[in-house]
């Protein structure tokens, strides 16, 4: 029975978010989006067979992700005012990959968990973006397209 839940329940939120991200309801986006549901929910079911769908989200980063909306504001306006630079040949713009530390932590739901949030809260913004984090040597790359104006902080 529990199988059949998690099956059930990743398919309607795999087959909405497909939906809502095409943005219609015609005959084939549905047809489009039970197989593409289908294979995603097998995909999960897998990787929940291998455990690693167990996360566990600390209080103190689910508070720290609440800083999300201010930080895609914030960095929006980083990025609108490095490209007027650019476009008025003030200042080329110019990224770069940058490490750093981060409590990466182990294979442990926890870890994966501030992984998770950290990660997925850092790439929705729009001056960087997470590319790898190092558990073994507690670094993440990153890479900013105007480093000047990013920090050590994630998310």
């Amino acid at each position: 029975m529990k199988m059949l839940r998690f099956a059930v329940l990743w398919w309607l939120a795999l087959g909405g978010w497909w939906l809502i991200l095409v943005g219609t309801n015609a005959g084939l986006e549905e047809i489009a989006a039970g197989c593409a549901t289908t294979l995603g929910t097998l995909l999960a079911y897998g990787l929940r067979r291998q455990g690693l769908t167990s996360y566990r989200f600390e209080p103190a980063w689910i508070v720290k992700s609440l800083r999300f909306p201010w930080n895609v504001v914030r960095e929006l306006g980083i990025v609108f005012w490095a490209l007027g630079l650019h476009l008025a040949r003030v200042r080329p713009v110019r990224s770069a990959y940058r490490a750093f530390p981060f409590p990466a932590g182990g294979a442990d739901p926890t870890s994966r968990g501030r992984r998770a949030l950290a990660a997925t809260f850092d790439a929705v913004s729009p001056n960087t973006f997470p590319v790898d984090i190092d558990t073994e040597r507690g670094v993440v790359l990153r890479h900013e397209l105007d480093p000047r104006h990013s920090s050590n902080d994630m998310p």
